[in-house]
């Protein structure tokens, strides 16, 4: 195995057993899909501000984070969707996911319902954001979302199920 490789993620043979209705799919993956881009939101904002939340690095910066505003953008297959937007105190991060005054694109929509369903390695990942978009995001900072993404998966996997009669 090579460990240059970034690990891809696997799921579980029977995973899709566990949506009953063709709704139960369409609202977790609207869960994931929101969580991501505001997981990309956030790693965008970490590099602005050169430090991890909670960092040494960040003490006495001269900037820090500062909450979330909400912002309703529309999506091509998903509708509209509230998302929490980072911000920093300094009023200095633009965005570049969704920039300011601009509602998210189908191109970035299907980016990343692509990404998501291929398995895609960081590099792949990074690769797609920078031919699609012109941002460069690092595989290092792909490599953070996606386990935050990760971990967002487990917890709704391992979330107690209503009991079912049929």
């Amino acid at each position: 195995m090579d460990k240059n490789k970034p690990q891809q993620p696997e799921l579980p043979k029977d995973f899709f057993k566990q949506f009953k209705s063709k709704e139960d799919f369409h609202l977790f993956f609207n869960t994931i899909f929101k969580q991501g881009v505001e997981e990309m939101l956030k790693a965008e904002l970490e590099e602005h501000l050169g430090y991890e939340k909670h960092s040494k690095e960040g003490h006495n910066s001269g900037n820090s984070r500062n909450g979330y505003y909400s912002k309703t953008v529309k999506t091509g297959s998903l509708g509209d969707m509230v998302l929490n937007i980072p911000r920093d105190r300094n009023s200095e991060y633009e965005p570049q996911l969704i920039p300011k005054g601009q509602r998210m694109s189908d191109k970035l929509e299907e980016a990343i319902i692509g990404m998501y369903s291929r398995g895609m390695t960081t590099s792949d990942i990074s690769e797609q954001v920078k031919s699609v978009y012109g941002i460069d995001v690092s595989e290092g900072t792909v490599s953070n979302v996606t386990n935050r993404i990760i971990e967002h998966v487990k917890e709704w996997q391992n979330r107690p199920l209503d009991r079912c009669t049929m």
